[in-house]
């Protein structure tokens, strides 16, 4: 009767953190495949070689983040995303040149980086899904580059300065101790 059970919030924060943390890494190992991929196929295009990296730096960013050593400060977040937002936006606006980015077939005024997907008024989805995990990309660098720069946050309110709340944690500090008095 002394043990109390735990409550159903921990449970389900517990599994989002897992399904995140999974699809993170899902994502990652996708775009860090085709990235090396679509290089392995050559340069013939500058817009696909640059495509192609970015994607390949974001995949291994995202493999490389360990968000329990060092989690992004909500400016962090905020960065990456006026970064990603503003790159869609600004590339969608209509360009006077033609040579910006490549041509839609059989449409005048190409709008979007590093694939045009609007162009006379048609929007091409799988272009503009392209484009926008390309910025998405591009806005994980401001992201992990703020959260390296900046220094960490101090304890949460209500935790004791040393306490450290997962266990895993817990057993990287404690590696060396004996157990139980076991030499």
């Amino acid at each position: 009767m002394g043990d109390a059970e735990p409550t159903a919030g921990a449970d389900d924060q517990g599994s989002l953190a897992a399904v995140l943390i999974v699809l993170r890494l899902l994502a990652a190992w996708c775009f860090a495949a085709i990235g090396a991929l679509g290089l392995l196929m050559g340069f013939a295009d500058t817009n696909y070689v640059i495509f192609h990296v970015v994607l390949l730096a974001g995949g291994v960013a995202m493999l490389g983040f360990r968000p329990m050593l060092r989690r992004p400060r909500p400016i962090a977040y905020l960065a990456g995303a006026v970064v990603a937002l503003l790159g869609l936006l600004i590339s969608a606006l209509p360009r006077a040149s033609a040579a910006v980015c490549c041509r839609l077939s059989g449409y005048e005024n190409p709008h979007g980086f590093p694939f045009a997907f609007l162009a006379g008024g048609h929007l091409d989805a799988w272009r503009a899904f392209a484009d926008l995990v390309f910025w998405a990309c591009v806005g994980l660098f401001p992201l992990a580059v703020i959260t390296l720069v900046a220094p960490a946050p101090g304890p949460a309110p209500g935790h004791p300065a040393g306490h450290v709340a997962h266990a895993e944690q817990r057993a990287e500090v404690a590696d060396d101790e004996n157990v139980g008095g076991l030499p």
